[in-house]
């Protein structure tokens, strides 16, 4: 026998919908709550070089697996590799205008509007490895130091690569043999570095190099040895040289909206995986990068590898000193700056004794 409840309910009794009510709306708000938790918010990432590069297998796509995984699957970290959505000349500009949530790129192609930042480019600075003076630059910007100049976005890494040294397609072993040839470079301090040794600098991103050289456009580009394998510049060039011309700085940005946008739970949690740890990840990962280009020309018949000894680096130290003085000069609170570099460069160095 049906009750006389249900038979109430099927017709559609007002009294029997009031007296439901209280029941039926918690039902309804819960899977509604539920149907929202399920969608998780996809952050579009922007990352120009190849899909097979070290700072993507090693390092982004590692971290973009622990965002999801430390939000519980509420934030999905997408990468859109090779330019497919930012490249180097406009990654800061997609990440500001919200087409990428997140850019990954480098701060030569950017020109001065990081001035301070470019510090770790300077030549013949300090020694230390590219895990180290990245672990510096962030605490550079944690403290304050150059804060100023990320105002527009949030950083979630300041990185560097392993020293800048330079590949050629005619022989080159040192700065005395660049003299008259024209050479590829990524920022200005490079570029600074290269006219003192009597070159013509041309300004060009990473991955325009190959064709350049192979054309002949070029004879020369001032790159570490994370680039080598990265874009194959082995097939175009067979001169090497290991050089401590500066360490070229990347980053990863985020737009600060889309950051805001977020839980605060998940904030904590991108947070909490960036920074300084991403830094040095980061670093690491092109260190790597930098080891497998060096060891695989070392291992190929028919290429020269050179590395700057110390009286080279004694004989080029004075002549590169001015351009050291002219970034202190032009750069604002230059002097205060690279204090601050060193000074957080020695506690880095200090903790890994």
């Amino acid at each position: 026998m049906r009750s006389t409840t249900g038979r109430a309910a099927a017709r559609g009794d007002p009294l029997m919908k009031i007296l439901l009510r209280p029941f039926l709306l918690p039902a309804v708000l819960a899977a509604g709550v539920t149907a929202a938790a399920a969608e998780p918010v996809t952050l579009k990432l922007g990352f120009p070089p190849p899909p097979s590069s070290f700072i993507n297998t090693h390092a982004l796509a590692p971290w973009a697996k622990e965002i999801e995984q430390a939000t519980n699957g509420n934030v999905v970290v997408q990468i859109f590799v090779g330019g497919t959505l930012a490249n180097y000349n406009n990654v800061l500009d997609r990440v500001l205008n919200d087409v990428a949530d997140i850019g990954y790129g480098m701060f030569g192609p950017l020109g001065n509007q990081f001035a301070k930042t470019s510090v770790t480019q300077l030549p013949f600075i300090e020694t230390a490895t590219s895990v180290e003076i990245s672990a510096a630059l962030w605490r550079l910007y944690a403290t304050g130091v150059i804060a100023d100049e990320f105002t527009t976005v949030k950083p979630l890494s300041l990185s560097v690569f392993t020293p800048s040294g330079y590949l050629a397609s005619k022989p080159v072993r040192g700065l005395d043999d660049l003299k008259g040839l024209k050479v590829a470079v990524g920022s200005r301090q490079l570029g600074q570095i290269v006219e003192i040794a009597g070159a013509a600098p041309i300004t060009m991103p990473a991955p325009d190099v190959y064709q350049n050289l192979q054309r002949g456009l070029v004879d020369v580009a001032v790159l570490g040895w994370a680039a080598t394998a990265a874009y194959k510049l082995h097939e175009v060039a067979k001169y090497f040289v290991d050089a401590p011309l500066g360490n070229s700085s990347k980053f990863v940005l985020m737009n600060k909206d889309a950051f805001n946008r977020l839980p605060e739970a998940s904030r904590q949690a991108i947070d909490r995986l960036s920074g300084e740890a991403l830094s040095r990840r980061m670093a690491k990962a092109t260190a790597e990068e930098a080891d497998h280009g060096r060891d695989m020309v070392k291992a190929m018949p028919g290429y020269t590898v050179t590395f700057t000894g110390a009286d080279e680096i004694a004989r080029w130290k004075p002549r590169l000193a001015p351009m050291v003085e002219e970034w202190t000069k032009t750069t604002p609170d230059g002097a205060k700056v690279l204090a601050a570099f060193r000074a957080e460069l020695a506690k880095v160095k200090a903790e890994a004794r």
